[in-house]
């Protein structure tokens, strides 16, 4: 009784496995390539195939065979196969070796919890194919119980699951999977043999480096961890974009641990040449017109509302004068009325093609714009009187009008310059949200740097402590147009110095009559003893 209820057991685990494994188990009705010529025309009739995948069906079942029962051959084989996944490709060739030989193959369907948070730790794994998201069990205060926040999104090649390995604690987060996702499996026991040493190493560098920052020293020991879990250190050689350029890890927070880098800003300025001397003006379009006192009184305390008011009504009075004029002359009206609605839309930043068709035709559209654009106070007054004859032939008057967005065309005399803003060094840290427009970040010296998410700064921000960073950047990085005005002083100073230059030579086409001999004895002998 007791070997038919192990074995009756044995078959239900294996049916549940072969359940939980059909999807990556049907590849090997799809990539058929035997002599069996009714399954080749059913694999060229069902359609396309799946994607390519990283790891052949043969591939997984070796991985799945147990690691003791494993030959040479077969784990040379793995460790050209999983050699060069992403996942591995962080750790030596020797590293490699050990991995192929212990690692298993794990396929988990959509939605499937691969661990969960403050359970026990048994294996690490790492991501063949899929994508991994990161939550944690946050209590809140509002809700007054335990709710589920997403923490992050982890891709292929990301590990997970060493970190309560390392430290033999529980589960820190849960994570699960979004669609079907491929895993390779390090078990506990073979993580202490082959990869303790390896990641004992990343954890100890990342925590020198936090400690070389007194910005951590008031975190906690689970703080610390979390840090650790969640930096990544990067090294950039001479002349590299570190950030900007759409270069750079996205909402990161940059640690300079070694070397230098510079801040490049691209200033673009208008050279203009007029008798003989050269004027320089910034060209930025992104820049905000300065606001004038008189515009600043009149946006909020509503001032010089009478000097509009008058100044509308000398316009509309200027307009009935010259109605009388162009009741006259139809033609000179039709022109005015074009005139006067090209000048309306330019006025809204759009330009106006109106066709021939419009001074053949009363645009009774016209009329309605420029209805709209009068003053309120003026209530009803005609603009466009119709002629007789229009109001017979044709009653419903017809305009095409194509608005087209008005394009600037750069100015000439158009120049870029690279100017460096300021220099990094060691301890320096950007990447809070300062202004990067125009602006990159490129290294001088071999760089290494940590990288931290900065909304897990924020969630840690004592004493308010990042944002005070980044306000301080934006202070004391100068601004585009404190770089221009250096840059014409540089000019300036430039200029002055090539014309003193070309006068003190021009000067000293003279006659020196002055030798040797008018030089005093006692100098000479100083002269010649210093020699």
């Amino acid at each position: 009784m007791k070997r038919k209820f192990r074995a009756k057991c044995l078959f239900r685990a294996l049916g549940r496995l072969v359940m939980a494994n059909t999807y990556w188990l049907g590849e090997a009705m799809e990539h058929y390539e035997g002599d069996d010529v009714k399954r080749r025309v059913e694999q060229a009739v069902r359609g396309k195939t799946k994607k390519k995948q990283l790891l052949t069906l043969h591939d997984k079942a070796l991985l799945n065979k147990p690691a003791e029962e494993r030959t040479d051959h077969e784990k040379k084989y793995i460790y050209r196969i999983i050699g060069g996944l992403k996942c591995f490709k962080r750790y030596p060739n020797h590293v490699k070796k050990k991995l192929a030989a212990v690692t298993y193959f794990k396929y988990y369907s959509p939605g499937r919890v691969i661990v969960r948070q403050h359970h026990e730790a048994h294996a690490m794994y790492f991501i063949v194919t899929g994508d991994v998201i990161v939550s944690q069990m946050v209590y809140d205060e509002l809700l007054s119980k335990y709710v589920s926040v997403d923490v992050g999104v982890m891709h292929a090649g990301d590990m997970f699951g060493e970190v309560s390995l390392l430290h033999n604690i529980p589960r820190t987060a849960t994570c699960t999977t979004t669609g079907h996702c491929e895993l390779l499996a390090l078990m506990k026991e073979d993580f202490k043999n082959v990869l303790l040493a390896s990641v004992q190493k990343q954890w100890d560098e990342v925590r020198h480096a936090m400690s070389a920052f007194t910005y951590f020293d008031a975190l906690d020991e689970v703080a610390r961890r979390e840090g650790c879990i969640v930096a990544k250190m990067k090294s950039y050689e001479r002349n590299e974009t570190l950030l900007g350029d759409g270069v750079g890890v996205a909402n990161f927070v940059y640690f300079i641990l070694s070397g230098r880098c510079q801040m490049i800003e691209t200033v673009q300025v208008i050279v203009k040449s007029h008798l003989g001397k050269k004027s320089y003006t910034l060209y930025d379009p992104y820049v905000p017109k300065e606001e004038s006192e008189q515009d600043f009184d009149q946006k909020y305390f509503g001032a010089y509302k009478n000097l509009n008011k008058e100044s509308k009504e000398s316009r509309v009075s200027g307009t009935s004068e010259q109605q009388g004029s162009t009741a006259q002359d139809g033609t000179s009206s039709k022109t005015n009325e074009v005139a006067r609605t090209s000048s309306i839309l330019k006025q809204k930043g759009e330009s106006v093609q109106i066709s021939d068709e419009t001074q053949e035709q009363r645009p009774s559209m016209i009329s309605d714009m420029v209805r709209q654009e009068r003053s309120s106070s003026v209530k009803s007054q005609v603009l466009f009187q119709p002629q007789p004859s229009e109001q017979i032939h044709d009653i419903r008057a017809s305009v095409r009008l194509s608005v087209i967005p008005e394009i600037q065309e750069k100015p000439a005399g158009l120049r870029t310059y690279f100017m460096q803003v300021c220099q990094l060094n060691p301890g320096s840290s950007f990447g809070f949200g300062e202004n990067m427009r125009d602006r990159r970040i490129v290294a001088l010296t071999p760089v290494d740097c940590m990288l931290l998410p900065k909304i897990w700064l924020l969630q840690r921000n004592t004493a308010n402590i990042w944002s005070r960073i980044q306000h301080y950047l934006e202070k004391k990085i100068p601004t585009k147009k404190q770089l221009f005005k250096d840059f014409v002083a540089h000019r300036r100073w430039q200029e002055f110095r090539e014309q003193m230059v070309t006068d003190v030579i021009s000067r000293s086409n003279t006659v020196n009559w002055t030798s040797v001999h008018d030089v005093p004895y006692s100098i000479r002998m100083e002269e010649m003893l210093d020699i």
